[in-house]
């Protein structure tokens, strides 16, 4: 799957490189954390993708976005997903799920490499 880059603009430009599910939080059932990455450019950040169905009527909500991270952010959530032996469980126990899967006093997970203020984008194909 492939998106618009938010630096260039180029069509399905900007790719996920690589991926980690993680387990829900107090607002989505699943979250996905990505490290994305322009091949027409140099931009590199990180997106994720969180998905709820707890609201009325069981109605679904998606939200697929991404957020500029500076690199050492990018390269340590990188290094990280390489080292978990099961990125797609969002039930690994792994060091890797654990320093990723951080939550707030509220339950809610926190992003790694955001601080508040920074750019977000929606990921549009």
């Amino acid at each position: 799957m492939s998106f618009r880059c938010p630096e260039c603009s180029q069509d399905k430009s900007l790719r996920i490189v690589n991926r980690i599910e993680l387990a829900p939080d107090a607002r989505s059932d699943e979250i996905s954390l990505q490290v994305i990455r322009c091949g027409a450019c140099t931009y590199q950040g990180l997106a994720a993708y969180e998905e709820s169905s707890r609201g009325a009527l069981g109605s679904e909500s998606v939200d697929h976005y991404g957020y500029n991270a500076d690199l050492h952010a990018i390269q340590s959530v990188g290094s990280l997903i390489k080292k978990c032996p099961s990125p797609g469980e969002a039930s690994c126990k792994c060091a890797s799920h654990q320093e990723l899967n951080q939550r707030d006093r509220s339950g809610r997970w926190i992003k790694p490499g955001y601080e508040q203020g920074q750019r977000i984008f929606p990921l549009v194909y």
